[in-house]
C-alpha cells in the first residue's frame, strides 16, 4: 500500500429538522441532504471527534491501496452487505475508547487479550487525527454546549417527523391532564432542545406548540 492520504477534519453540523450530522458549507449553512433543514443554520455545531473523523475517512474509495481507508472502512462499512453505520451509531467516540471495544470483541470471539494489527492500524490512525487536530488552525471546542434549544415558526404549521400528518399541539398532554380540552389551533412553533444522555451521546427532543401554548420560557428565543 501506499503512504496514507487522511481526509482534513470534518465541519459537522446537527440538522433543525432531522437528528442527522450534515457537511458544513464555507457560510456555516448545511449542505443538501434531501430534508426541510437543506441550506438552514444549524442546530449546533459538531466537534470532529475521532469517530467523526474516521467516518469521513471511510467515505473515500482508495482501501485497497491507503491502510488509513482499510481501517475505516472495516469499522463503518464492514463487507457489501452489511447495514451502513455512522458516527452517531457505534458505542465509541474516541480512539481509547475504539481500542477498549475491538479487545471486548477479540475475548468474545474467544480471542486473547494481547493488541494485533488491528490495534496497530488503530494507533496509526489515532496518531493521524491527533495530529490534524493539532495543526487545525481553529481548535475544536472541548466539548458540545448544551443543553441547546432553537425555536423555529413556520405558519402553515409544521408536519410530524414522520411527515404522515401535520402536528398536534404538544400541550394536549397537559390539557388531557388538566381536564382542559385539546387543542386544535396549528402548530406554527417547533422548539427542538439538543441533550446530552448519561453515555455522552446527542439526543433531541422536538414539541410542536400553537401560538396560544407556546412555553413562555420559549419565547425570548424567537
Amino acid at each position: 500500500m501506499t503512504a496514507p492520504t487522511a481526509v482534513p477534519l470534518p465541519r459537522l453540523g446537527r440538522c433543525p429538522d432531522c437528528p442527522d450530522e450534515i457537511r458544513l458549507r464555507a457560510n456555516g449553512r448545511l449542505y443538501a441532504h434531501g430534508c426541510p433543514g437543506d441550506g438552514t443554520v444549524p442546530l449546533l455545531v459538531l466537534r470532529p471527534t475521532f469517530a467523526r473523523w474516521l467516518y469521513a475517512q471511510s467515505k473515500r474509495r482508495d482501501e485497497r491501496t491507503n491502510r488509513l481507508t482499510a481501517f475505516a472502512a472495516f469499522q463503518y462499512r464492514g463487507c457489501t452487505r452489511a447495514p451502513k453505520l455512522h458516527a452517531g451509531d457505534m458505542p465509541w467516540s474516541s480512539a481509547d475508547e475504539l481500542h477498549g471495544q475491538l479487545h471486548l470483541l477479540r475475548l468474545a470471539h474467544g480471542g486473547g487479550d494481547g493488541c494485533d494489527w488491528m490495534c496497530r492500524d488503530l494507533e496509526r490512525a489515532a496518531a493521524v487525527y491527533e495530529q490534524l487536530a493539532a495543526d487545525s488552525p481553529a481548535a475544536p471546542p472541548a466539548e458540545d454546549p448544551g443543553p441547546v434549544v432553537r425555536v423555529f415558526r413556520r405558519d402553515t404549521g409544521w408536519m410530524r417527523p414522520d411527515y404522515t400528518d401535520f402536528a398536534d399541539c404538544t400541550s394536549n398532554f397537559h390539557r388531557q391532564q388538566d381536564g382542559r380540552p385539546q387543542c386544535t389551533a396549528a402548530a406554527v412553533w417547533k422548539v427542538v432542545e439538543e441533550h446530552e444522555s448519561a453515555d455522552g451521546f446527542p439526543m433531541l427532543s422536538i414539541g410542536f406548540y400553537c401560538d396560544t401554548d407556546l412555553p413562555a420560557e420559549h419565547r425570548t428565543a424567537t
